[in-house]
Protein backbone atom coordinates (compact mmCIF):
# COMPACT_ATOMS: atom_id res chain seq x y z
CA UNK A 1 0.00 0.00 0.00
CA UNK A 2 1.58 3.23 -1.43
CA UNK A 3 1.85 6.03 1.92
CA UNK A 4 -0.49 8.54 -0.38
CA UNK A 5 -3.36 5.70 0.15
CA UNK A 6 -3.07 6.64 4.05
CA UNK A 7 -1.58 9.32 6.33
CA UNK A 8 -0.53 9.34 10.15
CA UNK A 9 -1.91 12.45 12.01
CA UNK A 10 -2.93 12.98 15.68
CA UNK A 11 -5.53 11.07 16.79
CA UNK A 12 -8.80 13.24 17.68
CA UNK A 13 -12.04 12.22 20.35
CA UNK A 14 -13.76 11.37 16.90
CA UNK A 15 -11.50 8.84 16.15
CA UNK A 16 -11.95 6.86 18.99
CA UNK A 17 -14.60 4.20 17.45
CA UNK A 18 -12.33 3.57 14.94
CA UNK A 19 -9.15 2.36 16.92
CA UNK A 20 -11.34 0.41 19.10
CA UNK A 21 -11.98 -1.48 16.04
CA UNK A 22 -8.33 -1.86 15.03
CA UNK A 23 -7.88 -2.59 18.60
CA UNK A 24 -10.55 -5.27 18.89
CA UNK A 25 -9.42 -6.70 15.45
CA UNK A 26 -5.62 -7.06 15.86
CA UNK A 27 -6.10 -8.54 19.75
CA UNK A 28 -8.52 -11.37 17.97
CA UNK A 29 -5.80 -11.71 14.98
CA UNK A 30 -2.99 -11.88 16.74
CA UNK A 31 -3.28 -12.63 20.51
CA UNK A 32 -5.75 -16.21 19.81
CA UNK A 33 -3.76 -18.72 22.07
CA UNK A 34 -1.85 -16.32 23.85
CA UNK A 35 -5.14 -15.08 26.23
CA UNK A 36 -7.86 -17.13 27.25
CA UNK A 37 -10.38 -17.68 24.41
CA UNK A 38 -13.41 -17.11 26.08
CA UNK A 39 -12.93 -13.04 27.00
CA UNK A 40 -11.38 -12.69 23.72
CA UNK A 41 -14.54 -14.24 21.82
CA UNK A 42 -16.57 -12.14 24.11
CA UNK A 43 -14.36 -8.75 23.13
CA UNK A 44 -16.41 -6.17 21.05
CA UNK A 45 -15.80 -2.63 19.83
CA UNK A 46 -18.93 -1.90 22.64
CA UNK A 47 -17.39 -3.85 25.26
CA UNK A 48 -13.64 -2.48 24.80
CA UNK A 49 -15.13 1.37 25.08
CA UNK A 50 -17.05 0.62 27.57
CA UNK A 51 -13.94 -0.79 30.14
CA UNK A 52 -12.75 2.54 29.50
CA UNK A 53 -11.13 2.02 25.78
CA UNK A 54 -10.06 5.60 24.48
CA UNK A 55 -10.81 7.68 27.90
CA UNK A 56 -6.65 8.96 27.37
CA UNK A 57 -8.46 10.41 23.80
CA UNK A 58 -10.26 13.04 25.97
CA UNK A 59 -7.82 13.64 29.02
CA UNK A 60 -4.41 12.80 27.42
CA UNK A 61 -1.49 12.01 30.11
CA UNK A 62 0.87 14.54 30.15
CA UNK A 63 3.94 14.30 26.88
CA UNK A 64 1.54 12.03 25.36
CA UNK A 65 0.56 11.67 22.12
CA UNK A 66 -2.07 9.48 19.67
CA UNK A 67 -1.50 9.13 16.21
CA UNK A 68 -4.08 6.77 13.55
CA UNK A 69 -3.35 6.09 10.28
CA UNK A 70 -6.12 6.87 7.90
CA UNK A 71 -6.91 5.59 4.27
CA UNK A 72 -7.40 8.37 1.87
CA UNK A 73 -10.92 7.68 3.23
CA UNK A 74 -11.03 8.60 6.79
CA UNK A 75 -10.89 4.85 7.55
CA UNK A 76 -8.56 4.08 10.77
CA UNK A 77 -6.51 1.18 9.83
CA UNK A 78 -3.80 1.61 12.69
CA UNK A 79 -2.85 3.40 15.78
CA UNK A 80 0.00 4.47 18.00
CA UNK A 81 0.81 5.70 21.69
CA UNK A 82 3.60 7.41 23.05
CA UNK A 83 5.00 9.62 25.83
CA UNK A 84 7.06 9.23 28.63
CA UNK A 85 7.41 5.39 30.20
CA UNK A 86 4.96 4.70 32.26
CA UNK A 87 7.58 2.71 34.43
CA UNK A 88 10.69 4.02 35.64
CA UNK A 89 13.14 3.36 32.81
CA UNK A 90 16.78 3.87 33.92
CA UNK A 91 17.90 3.99 30.50
CA UNK A 92 14.94 4.94 27.92
CA UNK A 93 13.36 8.61 28.47
CA UNK A 94 10.10 7.46 25.83
CA UNK A 95 7.88 4.26 25.60
CA UNK A 96 6.08 3.26 22.81
CA UNK A 97 3.20 2.37 24.80
CA UNK A 98 0.75 1.25 21.89
CA UNK A 99 0.85 0.10 18.15
CA UNK A 100 -1.99 -1.52 16.42
CA UNK A 101 -2.17 -1.82 12.57
CA UNK A 102 -5.12 -3.91 10.96
CA UNK A 103 -3.91 -7.43 9.66
CA UNK A 104 -4.87 -6.20 5.96
CA UNK A 105 -2.54 -3.09 6.32
CA UNK A 106 0.42 -4.35 7.48
CA UNK A 107 3.60 -5.20 5.90
CA UNK A 108 2.96 -1.82 3.73
CA UNK A 109 4.53 0.85 5.80
CA UNK A 110 1.51 1.87 8.20
CA UNK A 111 3.52 0.54 11.12
CA UNK A 112 6.91 2.32 10.19
CA UNK A 113 4.88 5.29 9.93
CA UNK A 114 3.07 5.19 13.12
CA UNK A 115 6.42 4.40 15.30
CA UNK A 116 7.84 7.22 13.14
CA UNK A 117 5.05 9.74 14.54
CA UNK A 118 6.06 8.62 18.06
CA UNK A 119 9.55 8.49 17.62
CA UNK A 120 8.88 12.42 16.38
CA UNK A 121 7.12 13.36 19.17
CA UNK A 122 9.49 12.29 21.56
CA UNK A 123 12.38 13.87 19.96
CA UNK A 124 10.36 17.25 20.26
CA UNK A 125 9.92 16.44 23.96
CA UNK A 126 13.85 15.89 24.05
CA UNK A 127 13.21 11.84 24.65
CA UNK A 128 15.67 10.92 22.52
CA UNK A 129 15.68 6.80 23.95
CA UNK A 130 12.67 4.89 23.47
CA UNK A 131 11.31 1.18 25.36
CA UNK A 132 8.09 -0.66 23.96
CA UNK A 133 6.80 -3.74 25.54
CA UNK A 134 5.29 -6.97 24.08
CA UNK A 135 4.21 -10.31 24.65
CA UNK A 136 6.48 -12.93 24.61
CA UNK A 137 5.06 -14.80 22.17
CA UNK A 138 3.97 -12.62 19.79
CA UNK A 139 4.55 -13.19 16.12
CA UNK A 140 5.90 -9.44 15.10
CA UNK A 141 8.46 -9.17 17.19
CA UNK A 142 10.71 -8.95 14.36
CA UNK A 143 9.07 -5.81 13.12
CA UNK A 144 11.18 -3.94 16.65
CA UNK A 145 13.89 -5.86 15.48
CA UNK A 146 14.06 -4.44 11.91
CA UNK A 147 13.69 -0.61 12.95
CA UNK A 148 16.68 -1.14 15.25
CA UNK A 149 14.74 -2.22 18.49
CA UNK A 150 17.70 -4.66 20.75
CA UNK A 151 15.91 -6.68 23.06
CA UNK A 152 16.17 -5.01 27.00
CA UNK A 153 14.31 -7.32 29.50
CA UNK A 154 11.47 -9.72 30.41
CA UNK A 155 8.89 -9.53 32.46
CA UNK A 156 5.51 -11.05 33.60
CA UNK A 157 3.05 -8.67 34.00
CA UNK A 158 -1.08 -9.07 34.96
CA UNK A 159 -3.34 -8.19 31.59
CA UNK A 160 -5.37 -5.43 32.25
CA UNK A 161 -8.07 -7.03 29.54
CA UNK A 162 -8.25 -10.06 30.29
CA UNK A 163 -6.46 -10.51 34.01
CA UNK A 164 -4.13 -13.19 32.75
CA UNK A 165 -0.28 -12.71 33.74
CA UNK A 166 1.88 -12.26 30.61
CA UNK A 167 5.04 -13.10 29.67
CA UNK A 168 6.59 -10.03 27.90
CA UNK A 169 10.04 -8.47 26.35
CA UNK A 170 11.03 -5.32 25.96
CA UNK A 171 13.13 -3.85 22.80
CA UNK A 172 14.96 -0.73 23.09
CA UNK A 173 15.96 2.14 21.17
CA UNK A 174 19.12 4.17 22.54
CA UNK A 175 18.40 6.98 19.64
CA UNK A 176 14.75 6.98 18.36
CA UNK A 177 16.21 10.08 15.95
CA UNK A 178 16.88 8.38 13.16
CA UNK A 179 12.76 6.59 12.69
CA UNK A 180 11.43 10.12 13.50
CA UNK A 181 9.01 11.54 11.51
CA UNK A 182 8.40 15.55 11.37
Amino acid sequence: MPDELYRVRPAVPDDLVGMARVHVATWKSTYRGMVPDGPLDALTVESDIASGFGRWLKAPLPETAHFVAVTAGGEVVGYAVGGPPREPEADFTGELGAIYVRQDHQRHGVGSALVGAVAGHLVRLDRTSMIVWVIAANPYQRFYQRLGGIPVRARVAQSRLFQVPLHELSYGWKDVRPLARP
